[in-house]
């Protein structure tokens, strides 16, 4: 299930580079439709793998859209569960930070992450202040 989710992912994703702005707008809402009909830690997994490794603006702030979105619903601390998913979800904040137009949502996670005591520890021992 997990590898379908990530494919289907991947191309509604891709759709979002459309030219034509229909497409570009069925595409959110179907990316948002799938990520209300998969477990979050399979929706966080899609949108880190195929949304934020992207190379075009558009998929970046889409998926960053969703994954704020998700981590709203459930909570950055239930979604993070293992400490290596805690880890990329940290990395992933900060590359969205590092970037004019995702930083409100990289800044929006890692504030989120840090009301927890866990991901904060772990945020401070491997972000330095530079790439904040």
């Amino acid at each position: 299930m997990d590898s379908e989710v990530d494919e289907v992912a991947q191309v509604l994703l891709q759709m979002v580079c459309s030219p034509s702005k229909l497409i570009q707008k069925a595409a959110r809402e179907a990316v948002g439709i799938m990520v209300e009909n998969v477990t979050p830690a399979q929706a966080m997994t899609a949108l880190m793998e195929s949304g934020l490794q992207s190379h075009h603006v558009q998929v970046w702030k889409c998926a960053a859209e969703h994954l704020l979105a998700l981590m709203q619903k459930f909570g950055g601390k239930k979604l993070a569960g293992s400490a290596a998913r805690v880890g990329r979800l940290i990395q992933m904040a900060v590359k969205l930070i590092q970037d004019k137009d995702t930083r409100h949502y990289g800044c929006e996670m890692v504030q989120m992450l840090m009301t927890y005591q866990k991901p904060k520890r772990l945020l401070e021992q491997s972000v330095s202040t530079c790439d904040m």
